[in-house]
């Protein structure tokens, strides 16, 4: 099963697109449900369990004579609940209305007597093999106009109304069976949802109906996706074809098309799960949670907007043939996504968990190394430290056939022996029952870590945006999000992500990296947050276009020159072979992507300058106090993220702030207690630990692919 931000790879010659419709689709609607989404999902977890562990089982991949003997020993190794049913359509409906549970009841109670809890899920990726012969449209259509067929997963084309059906159909009856089971503890709708753009009639439809209903008027689309430019108006919505960018060139489509397009695409996708949650929620216990798993890279779909969900959680497989940070990195996988991931998806309802952690070596990515000894448990420490209720892995047993026989398990080949990340899923397991010992409910987080508190401010439409005109091909929002990340933990500092709805008030920091979508209200919220005494810092690509992705008509950023203290005078990028460089202080930085020209106003300080092109002594950052906070623009993004890190820095301890010096590939997060500290990078870390503190688990300097936690 492919589990990565990478996703793409795996399917590199088609594109899936699991989009839905919207929530006035033409699909019928469930009635509405006796229980709704709680307000505090915590309350399915108790504090004092900290993280617990599961594992995905497929007992219909395996002889019924073997179950017991897996599921025993599932639990003997220490795990807490298992994963069932997100690809068994097959064996639930083998033919159509005919549905056979007698298979999972077994396995359900197998699970249970063995003292496991079982998370269920629904079967929606996986179309059973009569469904597609006989009702092909079902399938989503590719760009080229291709549609995909039976054999696969994940391409379905969830706007059709008769797929739709049968998934009603299906939710239905697990829910009634299963819905009141006291040996089941949470619900998974899906799996890794990923919204990528289908071409199929009846997404067409879809796609029309959506537009109509956030337009209203034929004449205020074709005012905001510019319709006099090339005389690409439209008389009826009717005629509105879905953007095919595949099949241009030099000229592009309008980009305030594609842009509805990518968010009718999102929109479809999370209403897609959250018919199924309304569903459920007519018959499941109110014990019973909802959550999905979304990718942990998410670039075309926006997890926020499952908002009938309990909570979300996501899939996490860090090492995907790339090395991010040089020598054996490779083995160890980005630093940057299971801190992220943790971030992210904790801040949207509080709650979060690791659906599917890689368990060792998988089959999709380009190249598959071994994993450096150690990093899995690195890893669920990690996960752990960032505030997950659970860790889950995809899989107990080691494929024998089918397409992922080279994907690592709990245990491999033979059924029973211990890979080594079961292994280390073990050693987690057991140094978690003695950190529950050792927890206190009373703990608060120190002053001097809440004082570092930061937002990060995401919307997934900036992303969108950007990626659709990003100017040049070394752009990569995903990449400047990653150097912002960096910079912001190397101070040690906690982190959510939040949104223009959420209240700044708490947090003496935050950073919203080219936040290129903005409105008056936003620019006011930011003036009042700062004035207050915040600490905005925002980067080059901010403010320069309103919500509907048109430029103002002003000078360029005009909405927040006056919040920068600096006007934005032009803006750069360089060809390959050529680097711009760019002072502060004593430091000299490179740059090629991006750079921002500015002209700071009266009262702003310049905090680095270009040190060459035609623009040179122009300034690249800018900083000002406005009331009792400040605000900072960094016009460029370095080519290794190191100026982004300085500035990032000095702002925090311009506030007084007490902060960690954490090199790239480290980090050191506060949870319930304890301090755990993990390390990404080739070498040994000495971390700064105080010496009356008490280390439980780990050793100080801290070894590549190693976690250490203390008290």
């Amino acid at each position: 099963m492919f589990k990565s931000g990478l996703q793409i790879l795996k399917f590199a010659f088609v594109f899936l697109f699991v989009a839905g419709c919207s929530s006035n689709s033409n699909t019928p609607q469930p009635k509405k449900s006796n229980f709704s989404k709680v307000k505090n999902p915590q309350h399915f977890f108790k504090k004092a369990d900290l993280m617990q562990f599961g594992v995905y089982y497929y007992p219909e991949q395996w002889t019924q004579n073997q179950w017991e003997r897996d599921l025993k020993n599932i639990k003997k190794l220490g795990f807490t609940f298992t994963h069932f049913g997100e690809f068994a359509w097959g064996f639930l409906e083998p033919e159509e209305g005919k549905f056979d549970f007698k298979w999972l009841d077994k396995a359900i109670d197998i699970a249970s007597k063995a003292g496991l809890k079982i998370i269920l899920c629904t079967p929606t990726p996986c179309p059973p093999v009569w469904m597609a012969k006989k009702y092909p449209d079902i399938y989503l259509v590719d760009e080229r106009g291709r549609r995909r067929v039976f054999g696969d997963r994940a391409d379905i084309s969830v706007t059709s109304k008769r797929y739709n059906a049968f998934v009603k159909k299906i939710v239905t009856e697990l829910g009634k069976r299963y819905g009141r089971n006291k040996n089941i503890i949470g619900w998974q709708i899906d799996n890794e949802p990923n919204a990528f753009p289908d071409y199929s009639p009846s997404a067409q439809k879809a796609f029309q109906k959506w537009l109509k209903e956030k337009y209203g008027t034929i004449d205020s689309l074709n005012a905001v996706w510019d319709g006099a430019f090339w005389s690409t108006m439209y008389q009826r919505f009717d005629q509105i074809e879905i953007p095919n960018t595949s099949v241009y060139t030099e000229d592009k489509l309008s980009p305030q098309a594609v842009l509805d397009f990518k968010r009718f695409t999102a929109d479809a996708q999370a209403q897609f799960l959250n018919r199924q949650a309304e569903i459920l929620r007519k018959y499941i216990d109110p014990r019973q949670w909802i959550t999905t798993n979304y990718c942990n890279v998410t670039y075309d779909a926006d997890p926020r907007l499952s908002d009938k969900l309990d909570f979300i959680t996501y899939t996490m497989y860090p090492v995907s043939g790339r090395n991010p940070l040089g020598g054996q990195s490779f083995r160890m996988g980005s630093p940057y996504r299971i801190e992220e991931a943790n971030d992210y998806f904790r801040s949207i309802d509080g709650v979060t968990g690791v659906m599917e952690l890689q368990p060792g070596q998988v089959n999709w990515a380009p190249i598959n190394p071994q994993l450096f000894p150690g990093v899995v448990h690195m890893w669920l420490m990690h996960a752990f430290s960032g505030g997950c209720s659970f860790a889950c892995t995809y899989r107990y047993r080691h494929p024998l056939s089918g397409s992922e026989m080279y994907h690592d398990g709990i245990v491999g080949t033979d059924g029973v022996t211990l890979s080594s990340g079961g292994k280390q899923f073990v050693k987690a397991i057991r140094e978690m029952d003695t950190l529950r010992q050792l927890y206190n409910s009373t703990a608060t987080m120190p002053h001097e870590i809440a004082a570092r508190k930061t937002a990060f401010l995401w919307n997934q439409e900036n992303l969108w945006d950007l990626e659709i005109q990003k100017q040049t091909s070394y752009w990569n929002t995903w990449r400047l999000r990653n150097i912002y990340t960096a910079a912001v933990k190397s101070t040690g500092a906690p982190m959510d992500f939040v949104t223009e709805k959420d209240d700044f008030s708490p947090y003496p920091f935050m950073v919203a990296p080219a936040y290129q979508l903005i409105n008056k209200a936003l620019v006011e919220k930011w003036t009042r947050y700062v004035k207050k005494g915040g600490n905005l810092i925002l980067s080059c690509r901010t403010g320069v276009k309103n919500k509907n992705g048109h430029f103002f008509e002003a000078k360029w950023a005009a909405p927040i020159t006056s919040l920068i203290g600096a006007q934005v005078d032009f803006f750069d990028m360089l060809v390959p072979g050529v680097t711009g460089k760019i002072v502060s202080g004593k430091k000299m930085f490179s740059w090629h992507t991006w750079a921002d020209i500015l002209s700071p106003k009266k009262g702003t300080e310049v905090l680095a300058t270009y040190a060459n092109q035609f623009y040179k002594g122009k300034a690249a950052v800018v900083t000002r106090k406005l009331g009792k906070g400040t605000v900072t623009y960094i016009g460029a993004e370095s080519n290794n993220g190191e100026l982004e890190r300085q500035i990032i820095r000095l702002i925090y301890q311009r506030a007084g702030v007490k902060i960690e010096d954490l090199p790239p590939g480290v980090f050191v997060n506060w949870r319930d207690g304890f301090y755990v500290g993990v390390n990404y990078t080739n070498h040994a870390v000495k971390l700064s630990i105080p010496k009356e503190s008490k280390i439980i688990f780990g050793k100080n300097p801290l070894k590549p692919a190693n976690a250490v936690i203390w008290k």
